[in-house]
C-alpha cells in the first residue's frame, strides 16, 4: 500500500470511528446475548489412535519403505467425516442418540499436528448425550474402517473355507488351504484404529463471556470495516486536499480543523492559540501572491452553502490586519447576509444596500474592529472608546473595517451585483485588501457578475460536505471568470496525527 492509500485509509477510519466504535459494541452485544439466550452448551471429546501400519501389509510384506504422516492424516480424516460414519453410529445405538445428520451435525473431526490422533469433539446441550455421541461415533468409526479395510478378505476367507470342507480329510491340499485360511482370518481380526482415550464428561464451552466477547469483537469489527469500505466507495464527496487541488486545480492555501461548536471567530480569545497560525499562514499565502504595494480585491465564495466562507472570511480579515495592512470585509452575500451577526454590528445599521441606493455614504457604514482582547469590538466611523480613530486605522499595527450588506434581498441581487463596480473601487482605494464574503457560486448568479471586478478569489470547501462533481462544476465556470483562483481553503477537516498547537499539545 502506498503512503497515499495509507493516509487515504486512516481519514476514512477517522471520519467513521464512531461508527466503527458502535459495530463492535453491537457485535459484542449481540454475540453475548445470543450466547445466553441459547443456554449452556457442552463439549465431549473421543480420541483415537490410527496406526500407520496395518497387519495385512505386515504379514504380506508390503510395508513401503517410505510413510508419509500427513497424507495418513488426511485420509484418515476424510474417512472420519463420511457419512456413513453416522449412519452406523445412529443405527448402532437404535437412534436414541438422534438421527445419522443430527449426530454428524453436532459432531466435529479434528487431527493433531505432529501425532497419527483424530479427536472426535461433540457438541451440545446435554452433557451426557454429549459424551455418549462422541464414544458412539469414535467406535463406529473404528468398526467402519475395519470393515472396509478387511470387506474383501472376508470373503475370500469364506471362499477358502468353503473349498476345504469340501476336501477328504486325508487330502494333502488340506495343509495348504488351513495354513491360508489361518492368515486370512488374522487379518480379517486386523485394526488399524483404536480408542485411545474415551468421553468420560463433558466441559461447559457456552456461555464463556470473554470467548464470547472476543468473537462479538472480531463480527463486529469485520462488519464495520465493510460498512466502511461500502460507504467509502459510493461517497463522492470532497475528502481532501488532494480532491480539492485536483478538481479545481489550484493550491490549497490552508486546511483548518473542525471549529468547536458554535465558535466561529476563533482568532480572539481562548481558540486563538489554538487556530491563529492558520489563519494567519493562509493570511501570508495570501499576502505573498499579491504584488507589492498592490491594492487587491479578494472574493470568498463557494460551491454551496454552508462550507464555512464567512467565517473563513472574518478570520482571513483578522490575521491580515494583523499582519500591519489596512483590511476592508464587506459583506456582498445580500441573500444570507452575516457578518453583521458574526460582529454584533446592529441589523438595521446601514450597508451596501442604502449606498447604492444614494441613502447613506461609505463612510457611514463602516465599522471599526478592534484586533487585540479576548473578542471583537466594533465601532461605528472608527470611534471606539471614545477615541476617533482615522478609516480605523491604528498607528502601531493594521486595521480592519467591515461594510456589513445592509439588509437582505431576494433574486434581484444580479442587478446590485451589476452596479457594485464604483463602490468596489472607492473600497480598492481605502484599504490593502478588500475582502469580499459573496454568496455560492453555484446557486446564484453574483459571482459571475462581480468576477470582473475582483481579482482573485479564494474558494471554501467544507470536508464531506461539497460532492466532487459541484466542485467540477464550480471549476469549469471559474475558467470563464476573469478574475483568477488563488486557491482554496478546505474547512472541517479531521485533525491529523502531525498536526499541533504550537508550542502546545495536540
Amino acid at each position: 500500500m502506498t503512503s497515499g492509500g495509507a493516509e487515504a485509509l486512516k481519514a476514512a477510519i477517522r471520519r467513521s470511528l464512531s461508527l466503527i466504535v458502535l459495530l463492535v459494541l453491537l457485535g459484542i452485544f449481540s454475540v453475548n446475548v445470543f450466547k445466553q439466550l441459547r443456554g449452556p452448551q457442552y463439549q465431549a471429546a473421543a480420541n483415537v489412535l490410527i496406526s500407520p501400519t496395518s497387519i495385512i501389509q505386515i504379514i504380506t510384506g508390503t510395508v513401503p519403505p517410505f510413510i508419509d504422516p500427513n497424507r495418513i492424516q488426511a485420509t484418515a480424516r476424510a474417512l472420519a467425516e463420511s457419512p456413513e460414519v453416522y449412519v452406523l453410529a445412529a443405527k448402532n445405538n437404535g437412534y436414541s442418540l438422534g438421527t445419522a445428520g443430527e449426530m454428524q451435525s453436532a459432531t466435529s473431526v479434528s487431527a493433531g499436528a505432529d501425532d497419527d490422533i483424530l479427536t472426535f469433539s461433540t457438541h451440545g446441550s446435554d452433557p451426557d448425550r454429549a459424551v455418549r455421541t462422541a464414544n458412539a461415533v469414535a467406535n463406529a468409526y473404528i468398526a467402519w474402517r475395519t470393515n472396509l479395510n478387511v470387506g474383501s478378505i472376508r470373503k475370500a476367507a469364506a471362499q477358502v473355507r468353503s473349498k476345504l470342507n469340501g476336501l477328504a480329510p486325508n487330502d494333502p491340499a488340506r495343509t495348504d488351504l488351513r495354513s491360508m485360511l489361518n492368515k486370512l482370518d488374522a487379518v480379517t481380526n486386523d485394526q488399524d484404529a483404536q480408542v485411545i482415550a474415551p468421553a468420560e464428561g463433558a466441559a461447559k464451552t457456552s456461555p464463556a463471556p470473554v470467548k464470547d466477547s472476543l468473537l462479538g469483537f472480531s463480527i463486529g469489527l469485520v462488519i464495520a470495516l465493510l460498512v466502511v469500505g461500502l460507504r467509502e466507495a459510493i461517497d463522492t464527496t470532497v475528502r481532501s486536499e488532494a480532491d480539492v487541488e485536483e478538481l479545481l486545480s489550484a493550491p490549497v492555501l490552508a486546511t483548518v480543523r473542525s471549529l468547536p461548536r458554535r465558535a466561529r471567530i476563533v482568532t480572539y480569545g481562548r481558540h486563538e492559540a489554538a487556530f491563529a497560525d492558520t489563519y494567519a499562514l493562509l493570511a501570508a499565502n495570501l499576502a505573498q501572491s499579491r504584488a507589492q504595494h498592490k491594492k487587491t480585491v479578494v472574493a470568498l465564495t463557494s460551491a454551496v452553502s454552508r462550507e464555512g466562507k464567512t467565517t473563513t472570511a472574518a478570520n482571513l480579515a483578522v490575521a491580515l490586519a494583523r499582519r500591519g495592512t489596512s483590511i476592508v470585509l464587506a459583506d456582498l452575500d445580500f441573500r444570507r447576509p452575516a457578518l453583521s451577526e458574526l460582529f454584533n454590528i446592529p441589523k438595521t445599521a446601514p450597508g451596501v444596500l442604502q449606498i447604492l441606493a444614494g441613502k447613506a455614504s461609505v463612510e457611514d457604514c463602516l465599522w471599526s474592529v478592534t484586533l487585540t482582547g479576548t473578542r471583537p469590538r466594533v465601532s461605528q466611523n472608527g470611534a471606539l472608546d471614545g477615541v476617533l480613530r482615522t478609516n480605523g486605522k491604528d498607528s502601531t499595527s493594521g486595521s480592519l473595517v467591515i461594510l456589513p450588506a445592509g439588509g437582505a434581498v431576494g433574486t434581484e441581487t444580479a442587478h446590485i451585483s451589476m452596479r457594485l463596480g464604483p463602490l468596489i473601487e472607492t473600497l480598492r482605494a481605502r484599504g490593502d485588501f478588500v475582502i469580499a464574503d459573496t454568496p455560492p457560486a453555484l446557486l446564484t448568479v453574483e459571482m459571475s457578475e462581480l468576477s470582473h471586478l475582483i481579482d482573485e478569489v479564494i474558494v471554501v470547501v467544507r470536508q464531506g460536505r461539497v460532492t466532487q462533481r459541484s466542485l467540477r462544476s464550480l471549476s469549469r465556470q471559474a475558467r470563464t471568470w476573469p478574475a483568477d483562483v488563488a486557491g482554496a481553503v478546505l474547512t472541517d477537516a479531521p485533525p491529523g496525527e502531525e498536526q499541533y498547537t504550537y508550542y502546545g499539545s495536540r
